[in-house]
């Protein structure tokens, strides 16, 4: 690419849930990027009139957890609008487990439905993230799991997702079940040659008309040279379609800084000494192990445990009854400075979870309903403890839910106060509603953070909105 003209907006991204887009905008702000995350996506005009200094703008969005059949009346608008940005490169960011399948979140059809709209020469895909402990090796993926890693489909807790088990861990095998696109590989021992090597490789998969071209990672150092290749194809005026993890915005702010592209740039998060804003409210829909020792953890540190009765929500009188009860426990505790977690399971083994499947099978409601139903119950519920109780901190677990709940809550962007290095950072929220604007919440997925995350959180000193604002 050119790199004489600068462009406004450097990349602009789509993330398929909403912990993995805040990850996303934690790791460009990391790199110096200042970086503004969207609900639904905005026009260049108001992008230009209200933030300005915004380099890197994310729409966060839901297509992880969606029917493939939704997925195009889903993205294309939100595509048609974020192009109209005009930044070189588009990130379709995707869970660095990768986990999708040809009937829910097809990370092909998206790739479908991006090439429609773009119209790329081919399209990156970069789902290693090391610093993660997410490595892709000859087009095979691996993660970490405790201090093990494992092969995709030998994962302990991804290779029996209830949703989208990984079965297969060649990622070009696990696309070819979503797509029809031919996929190249660009691998680990042209990776390792840096590179001049890995951009032969990609050139010679481009001569054989490869739509769709998978780079592996094993380290920081690779995936750098991955980034630096695919932003060596980007060019002036046009719109590079890629996927990728959110690590991406390591390796891209690396490249930018060795092309002089950041230095610049007005630092996303000043360093302003803050304050803690009194008790955590978390709301946890994740059945994941990794969330579940977080709440045990929590229970055990005299925050207030306030269990959800899943089967009682499908029917109005019972789901009114439990969220009337829910919301007024909660907001007692809250306002005596006591800290709460509302949750919906406490790992994959509760009880509830079985109970809420053959709850549902008994009415006849699709798990995709009875998930959507047990969201909306949270979402409301959430809303109306922060109203009543004027908590400023949250967290809201599940990579799924968490985004299901926020549409709740009139958030409009989000710009992240304080990364944890779990992918989990403390956002500032922007909203039209004054209780909830400048309310600070972290976005977590099933899997991330340690067994303290909830109190890392709690206790965290941030500045004020204001002092950090990107408008």
């Amino acid at each position: 690419m050119d790199n004489r003209r600068q462009p406004p907006i450097l990349v602009s991204f789509y993330g398929d849930d909403f912990t993995g887009t805040t990850s996303m905008a934690e790791t460009l702000t990391t790199s110096g990027v200042p970086t503004v995350v969207f609900v639904q996506p905005p026009l260049l005009s108001y992008l230009k009139r209200h933030f300005p200094k915004a380099r890197a703008i994310g729409v966060a969005g839901l297509s992880r957890s969606l029917p493939t059949r939704r997925l195009e009346k889903t993205l294309k608008p939100i595509f048609q609008t974020m192009k109209a940005y005009r930044a070189p490169l588009f990130v379709y960011k995707v869970c660095s487990t990768f986990d999708s399948s040809p009937k829910i979140g097809s990370i092909g059809k998206a790739i479908e439905v991006g090439c429609e709209v773009f119209s790329p020469k081919f399209v990156p895909i970069l789902a290693a993230a090391p610093r993660f402990g997410r490595y892709t090796v000859f087009g095979n993926h691996f993660v970490a799991f405790g201090k093990d890693n494992f092969r995709l489909d030998r994962h302990p807790s991804m290779s029996c997702h209830p949703v989208t088990p990984m079965d297969e861990s060649d990622l070009r095998r696990h696309l070819a079940r979503q797509t029809s696109l031919g996929c190249g590989l660009v691998d680990i021992l042209s990776i390792t040659k840096g590179k001049e090597k890995a951009g032969k490789q990609l050139q010679d998969w481009l001569e054989k008309n490869a739509r769709l071209i998978l780079f592996d990672a094993l380290s920081t150092g690779q995936l750098n040279t991955a980034c630096s290749v695919i932003w060596e194809h980007t060019a002036p005026g046009k719109t590079l379609f890629s996927v990728g993890s959110q690590d991406l915005g390591y390796g891209l702010g690396e490249e930018w800084k060795r092309l002089g592209l950041l230095p610049a740039l007005p630092k996303a998060i000043r360093r302003v000494e803050g304050k803690t804003p009194g008790p955590l409210l978390v709301v946890s829909g994740s059945c994941a192990t990794m969330t579940g020792r977080q709440i045990e953890w929590a229970l055990a540190h005299d925050y207030l445990e306030i269990a959800v009765a899943v089967e009682d929500l499908f029917n109005f009188a019972g789901r009114r009854k439990e969220a009337e009860k829910i919301v007024r426990n909660a907001v007692s505790a809250l306002k005596e400075g006591r800290s709460v977690v509302i949750h919906s399971a406490v790992g994959p083994d509760d009880p509830r979870i079985s109970k809420m499947t053959k709850r549902t099978r008994e009415l006849g409601i699709s798990p995709e309903k009875a998930t959507g139903l047990l969201s909306e119950t949270l979402g409301r519920i959430t809303r109306k403890v922060i109203l009543a109780s004027g908590v400023r901190r949250a967290v809201l677990a599940g990579g799924d839910s968490s985004g299901r709940i926020t549409k709740f809550l009139d958030v409009a962007a989000m710009q992240i106060g304080k990364s944890f290095g779990a992918s989990a950072p403390i956002c500032y929220i922007y909203s039209s509603h004054p209780e909830i604007d400048g309310l600070q919440i972290s976005f977590k997925g099933g899997q991330i953070g340690e067994d303290d995350y909830f109190d890392r959180v709690r206790v965290e000193r941030l500045p004020a909105p204001e002092q950090v604002s990107l408008k």
